[in-house]
């Protein structure tokens, strides 16, 4: 009896509807191609149940006729190539006939279509694999209505994201298409509420009409004094805006790059980016959109059915002309910026100590201009750290002497002989973290509420996912509320972070570990603290004295983990008597 079978229609649609409709953004994203393809200026989308209840697309494209209305929910039926020949020559999103076919193995189609000129428009639905059609009213344009998503798969709702997550994705989808089409009117309503409004642009300079949908996308902060750049060679068109070198913010997740109109994740865009940055300040990422327009033939799309991977057939140039531009766009700002002299810094007074925020006295590795009372009333002692607790880590070594600060960075210490190095900072960071991390794991972070909220802009689906993971925010310390059209109002921030103007710093970091996968529950949690322990710590080049250094010091030792910082980075070196002895060639320790 033969075990190989020819698998059913009714099994291997749904199998390759897999490929292409992931999720709800995924199935909005084919629709919205679609209606670009159609050459529509304006196109609207509606959504209950974040996408899965229903989705509904309308533009006013070309539309279709009552042959085109009844073919277009049968497989790999496309108006966009003939011949295999064609793949070398497309000039549109959707080419495989694929998209609507497997919307529908998934979900009840409802598609009506009227040309301009038409006297009836025209409906086809499909549920349950019964397709119908008929006539319909005049509607110039398409309307695609999609509901119960999964309903014939349901194991495919279990690995949905929570629906405000979706909801962010699917509002991601159409600030890229947004992005890459300044021309456009995009509206979206989300449960009966409109979510997003891009009106067209229509300036008739291109670059007006690019960086107006930019910063109606990204928002003023973002978007503000991004640097142009349009250049045009054999083959390939490059526009972009990308940010100055001291407009950087913390997120990596302000990048876009679009080949052809079609928003791509490339590996090779990205590197060249970074590449034209070079050395920039830790933990700080370009704002970037990239609107590359290339011969067809140049690059393939179709190495995954989502067609969000792109090769180029010279990877190396397409590289070398994206680095080039950037880092020459980069180059002439710097040079027009006025040269200015920083201030020397002023040495902390007696008074400024004295005066000291009452409200941070107890977090004393958090001051930046003060010395806290633990650390003024520390009495020393030649005995000091003589003998070892129990428990100690075996890095405590005592009896420690300390010797001084080096760069006003390191902190440096004679122990028992040896030579004993501590990172100011990250021995900082790590004693902060826990102390967070332990009033968490106690019931809750300390916050302590702001006077004036802090604004953040940030595009529509930052917002969202933000505000998806509020409640989580709320237990390490932060409270935030959605402000405005493109933006948060940080209402509350941990105790031990009362640097108001690091706030949005921290809020792009945190957007980063909402983004990645990996970062969920415990990651984003860890991540989270690890970053407001970073901001809130004694910074390299800060003056700390001895009772500081050795309060340090102290505080290290009693960490669960002292010997890095939560980022992984080292925070203390040590070379006991018997390395320093072999460093300078000696048979033996100096004797104590």
């Amino acid at each position: 009896m033969p075990i190989i079978k020819r698998l059913t229609e009714e099994v291997f649609s749904r199998i390759a509807a897999g490929e292409v409709v992931e999720r709800p953004a995924s199935l909005l994203k084919e629709l919205i191609e679609n209606s670009l393809d159609a050459g529509a200026t304006r196109i609207d989308v509606e959504i209950f149940g974040a996408g899965k209840t229903s989705l509904r697309v309308s533009d006013n494209g070309c539309g279709m006729d009552a042959d085109d209305v009844r073919l277009c929910l049968e497989r790999h039926a496309t108006s966009k190539i003939a011949a295999f020949e064609d793949l070398d020559n497309l000039h549109t999103f959707g080419f495989r006939g694929e998209a609507l076919y497997a919307i529908a193995a998934v979900s009840k189609v409802t598609v009506t279509s009227a040309q301009a000129d038409s006297k009836t428009g025209w409906r086809v639905t499909s549920e349950g694999g019964k397709v119908t059609n008929g006539p319909a009213p005049i509607v110039h344009g398409t309307t695609v209505f999609v509901k119960d998503l999964f309903y014939n798969t349901p194991a495919r709702l279990e690995f949905m994201k929570s629906d405000g997550s979706e909801r962010s994705k699917l509002t991601a989808v159409i600030e890229e298409a947004a992005l890459a089409n300044p021309g456009v009117r995009f509206t979206c309503k989300s449960e009966g509420r409109q979510v997003l409004r891009f009106e067209p642009e229509d300036s008739g300079d291109f670059f007006t009409d690019f960086d107006m949908r930019a910063a109606a996308v990204l928002g003023d902060d973002l978007a503000g004094g991004l640097l142009p750049i349009d250049v045009e060679r054999p083959g390939v068109r490059v526009r972009m805006l990308v940010s100055p070198f001291d407009m950087m913010p913390s997120s990596r997740g302000f990048q876009y790059f679009f080949v052809n109109k079609r928003p791509v994740a490339s590996k090779i865009l990205q590197t060249a980016l970074y590449k034209a940055y070079g050395e920039r300040s830790p933990g700080k990422h370009p704002v970037c959109v990239a609107l590359l327009d290339l011969n067809p033939d140049a690059f393939d799309a179709n190495v995954h059915p989502g067609k969000r991977e792109v090769r180029f057939k010279k990877d190396g140039e397409m590289f070398e002309i994206v680095s080039g531009l950037v880092a020459a766009a980069l180059a002439k700002a710097k040079a027009a910026a006025p040269i200015t002299l920083a201030p020397e810094p002023e040495p902390v007074s007696a008074s400024i100590v004295n005066d000291a925020p009452a409200q941070a006295t107890d977090h004393y590795l958090g001051g930046r201009g003060f010395i806290p009372d633990q650390f003024k009333q520390l009495k020393l002692s030649s005995a000091v750290a003589m003998g070892v607790p129990e428990g100690a880590p075996v890095w405590y070594t005592p009896p420690f002497r300390y010797v001084g600060q080096i760069e006003r960075s390191y902190m440096l210490f004679e122990a028992n002989g040896g030579l004993f190095i501590l990172d100011q900072h990250a021995a900082a960071e790590r004693v902060l973290y826990e102390k967070f991390m332990g009033e968490i794991e106690d019931g809750g972070a300390k916050s302590q509420k702001l006077m004036i909220p802090v604004p953040v802009d940030l595009p529509a689906s930052a917002v969202r996912a933000v505000l998806d993971k509020a409640e989580r925010l709320e237990k390490i310390g932060f409270e935030v509320v959605a402000y405005g059209k493109n933006g948060l109002h940080v209402t509350a921030v941990p105790a031990l972070f009362y640097q108001a103007d690091e706030t949005k710093k921290l809020i792009h970091r945190i957007i980063d570990s909402l983004s990645d996968p990996i970062a969920e529950a415990e990651q984003l949690r860890h991540d989270a603290i690890a970053t407001i322990a970073c901001k809130a710590a004694v910074k390299s080049h800060d003056r700390l004295g001895e009772e500081e250094a050795y309060k340090l010091l102290d505080a290290l030792r009693d960490c669960k983990d002292g010997s890095a910082c939560p980022h992984g980075r080292r925070a203390m070196l040590a070379l006991n008597r018997d390395e320093l002895a072999r460093r300078f060639q000696r048979p033996g320790a100096v004797p104590l």
